[in-house]
């Protein structure tokens, strides 16, 4: 009974996010219109719809930083003494040694080369998806390049997103006894719906198992959050930078070589490729 209970606070917990995200995102709504019409009657709702319009990354950083303080507490009081010890071991390994952060910056920059894939699918199949999301993209003020923008695209998505699927959804379907691959599956499932449209939600999913994968293998959401923060800036930044400054032929192929190059950074990663071992380490491999 008790692991069945696990599986329902996975569920809890996707419940609460879904929540926090959309409920919150209108309470603020709301609460802006309310002072505008406080101030300025029927003019001041326009003032404060045009503000948070304008100021989209602010309003992003209000509903990520709520959402950060909520789970963070949540996964602080649900891990247990064992899954803190090996939190804490993993990320002072994985901070100690700079190869595992270069393979995983490595695979970030490959897996979104890899998300033009997808798009190119999609646009074939479902262009009417894609034109929505392109729509969608260009006014939510994702590279409306700013500090507010690093800290609510950079920061507070990775660490947020990172504990409640990688971190507290795992974990609880992990505790209800389902096998790892069986839990990685439905966190990044989650993942992809957590985004509420189709064409982000299919490429999150994809990328939620990478990011899974990556918690495992290094014992440490440190290694998720790091991938996801050089995922978005690499989706951004180096996006604008390719399409002003590399010709298209190199662009395609980027893209092109973006598929094999994911599976050979996996297997290196899979593999500890150029990773440093202590002395206890290695004697225990010898044994």
């Amino acid at each position: 009974m008790k692991k069945y209970g696990n599986y329902l606070l996975a569920v809890l917990v996707f419940a609460v996010v879904m929540l926090i995200f959309n409920g919150w995102s209108i309470v603020l709504s709301l609460a802006a219109a309310l002072c505008g019409a406080l101030m300025r009657g029927a003019a001041g709702v326009m003032d404060a719809a045009h503000f948070l319009l304008d100021h989209l990354n602010f309003f992003s950083f209000l509903v990520y930083f709520t959402a950060f303080c909520v789970f963070a507490l949540w996964h602080y009081f649900a891990s247990s003494v064992k899954e803190t010890s090996l939190e804490q071991t993993g990320r002072r390994k994985l901070l100690r040694d700079p190869s595992g952060l270069i393979w995983i910056a490595a695979l970030a920059l490959a897996v979104q080369h890899l998300t033009s894939i997808v798009f190119g699918i999609i646009s074939v199949v479902a262009p009417e998806l894609m034109e929505a999301y392109t729509r969608m993209m260009e006014t939510s003020g994702v590279t409306e390049y700013s500090v507010m923008w690093c800290v609510s695209t950079l920061i507070l998505p990775p660490l947020t997103e990172e504990i409640i699927f990688r971190g507290l959804i795992t974990q609880y379907v992990c505790r209800g006894g389902a096998p790892f691959a069986v839990a990685n599956i439905i966190q990044a499932v989650f993942f992809g719906i957590f985004h509420q449209n189709i064409v982000q939600g299919v490429y999150a999913a994809l990328l939620g198992m990478i990011l899974g994968y990556l918690a495992r293998r290094f014992g440490t959401l440190a290694a998720p959050m790091f991938m996801h923060l050089c995922f978005n800036l690499f989706g951004t930044v180096l996006v604008d930078l390719e399409n002003a400054f590399l010709p298209d032929t190199v662009q395609v192929v980027l893209v092109i070589i973006s598929l094999p190059l994911t599976v050979f950074l996996l297997i290196m990663i899979h593999l500890h490729t150029g990773e440093r071992h202590s002395k206890r380490e290695r004697q225990g491999e010898e044994i």
